[in-house]
């Protein structure tokens, strides 16, 4: 695990996700100082207000570190599968032969019925 090289991707979706973790932790910081602030000067009654600070909190940085969260999520699922590798089928010739031998026989079939139809319909007028 640990001699495998990250891929591209993935190494920006990281750096993405560490930098909007960064800034959720400045904004957070922040957020508490400024309600800690209106606490102090008697603005703010902790218990009285405790819906719209913990809204205030979550509209501040809650939003970066989910967005962080989904970043780093997305660029692990890229890491897993990076190595990957789609194999390809080669169709040997008998099988293409069999294969427009039968759609050439369906698009027989639809010509036939569109020309019925289109008998029918001329029987009808």
């Amino acid at each position: 695990m640990f001699n495998k090289r990250l891929s591209v991707v993935s190494i920006i979706f990281y750096i993405l996700a560490g930098l909007l973790l960064i800034f959720a932790v400045w904004s957070a910081v922040n957020s508490f100082k400024y309600i800690s602030n209106l606490v102090n000067m008697g603005q703010v009654i902790v218990k009285d207000s405790l819906f719209d600070i913990v809204n205030f909190h979550i509209n501040s940085f809650g939003q970066y570190i989910v967005y962080a969260a989904l970043l780093f999520g997305i660029g692990w699922i890229v890491d897993i599968f990076a190595d990957v590798e789609i194999e390809s089928y080669e169709f040997t010739d008998e099988e293409l032969e069999a294969l427009n031998d039968l759609l050439e026989d369906e698009l027989e079939e639809e010509e036939e019925e569109e020309e019925e139809e289109t008998e029918e319909e001329t029987k009808i007028e």
